[in-house]
């Protein structure tokens, strides 16, 4: 049986705050990785899971709020331009104003989500979802680049 091994590139993007206001930051800190996967048996890969989830710092005005949208691919690329499908599901993506992953509140990655940074002016976006092998998937190291944009309210 060969495997199949996945990775994720996480970039990020903000708007940039009035004048004034404490800027916005997102710092990619976990990569969603599923590790080695069987041909034709979907992998899936909790939000909470502290080991395979990913993970971005969100930093903006204390107290105020913000909108997380991303951007999501919907295949991973391998080898000689291979494809691996990946499904994004409504709980797959979680925020927590504490930075703790056992204390999210979850949301649809794919929706546009309203987050209220905390009085220290930060939070944690945590990422699940599911990897979709072919029973005939090459085998080989697949990545992909999912991208979470920041935008603050006044």
């Amino acid at each position: 049986m060969r495997g199949l091994r996945y990775a994720f590139a996480l970039t990020a993007t903000a708007v940039l705050p009035l004048a004034g206001q404490r800027p916005l930051t997102v710092t990619g800190i976990q990569s969603l990785t599923f590790g080695t996967l069987i041909p034709g048996i979907p992998t899936a890969v909790s939000r909470t899971d502290a080991g395979k989830s990913g993970r971005f710092d969100v930093g903006g005005p204390h107290d105020a709020q913000g909108q997380v949208t991303f951007t999501l691919p919907s295949v991973l690329t391998g080898p000689a331009g291979a494809t691996l499908p990946l499904l994004f599901s409504g709980s797959d993506a979680g925020y927590s104003q504490s930075q703790n992953i056992g204390s999210q509140i979850g949301f649809d990655p794919r929706q546009p989500f309203l987050i209220t940074f905390s009085g220290q002016g930060r939070g944690s976006v945590f990422l699940g979802g599911t990897a979709q092998p072919a029973p005939t998937q090459r085998a080989g190291s697949y990545t992909g680049t999912i991208t979470l944009n920041l935008t603050a309210f006044p």
